[in-house]
């Protein structure tokens, strides 16, 4: 459950943001104060969230993102692919086929669980942040809360948007940009 400062989906993206700052600067997803520190930087826009969206995150191409395996390598789709091409840059990892296979179809969190969360790896995990908020925004879904409508607002708030198919009007709009 995220504190009580963060009321809508925009501020759960950046929380959860927020973690994987702390878990690089100090090898600790869960310093509470430097966790707020950086949510409210990335709230306020002190922190903007248009160069992390841009930031490059070199990744090793040479083994599972997931389980550090070298042989049988593909890309994998993060959350199953999506007709939205807008997100695809934060949605495509390095996987070996048996993650790849075990994973499937299935979100993130359903397949890693809620309960290991804080062992996704962090640039998984800043990349399914990244297409989630890119996904929110196009739906204009960033200042809601409770999606799934479980009278709970969490986690699982961010992925109700994958269930749901992207609108190809929206996508034809935001590539007239």
């Amino acid at each position: 459950m995220p504190p009580k400062a963060v009321k809508t989906i925009r501020d759960l993206i950046f929380w959860e943001y927020a973690k994987l700052i702390s878990g690089s600067a100090l090898g600790d997803r869960k310093n509470y104060g430097f966790v707020m520190s950086s949510f409210k930087k990335l709230q306020t826009g002190e922190m903007k969230w248009s160069q992390i969206l841009r930031e490059d995150l070199h990744m090793d191409q040479t083994k599972c993102i997931y389980c550090g395996a070298t042989v049988d390598l593909s890309n994998d789709h993060i959350v199953a692919k999506r007709e939205c091409h807008f997100a695809e840059i934060h949605n495509i990892v390095k996987s070996c086929k048996k993650c790849n296979s075990s994973k499937g179809d299935k979100d993130l969190l359903e397949w890693w669980g809620l309960e290991n969360r804080y062992e996704i790896p962090r640039n998984v995990m800043g990349k399914y942040l990244k297409m989630l908020y890119v996904c929110h925004e196009c739906r204009g879904t960033l200042e809601r809360s409770d999606l799934n409508m479980d009278d709970e607002f969490n986690l699982l708030d961010l992925g109700a948007i994958l269930r749901q198919p992207c609108d190809p009007e929206k996508v034809k709009q935001k590539a007239g940009r």
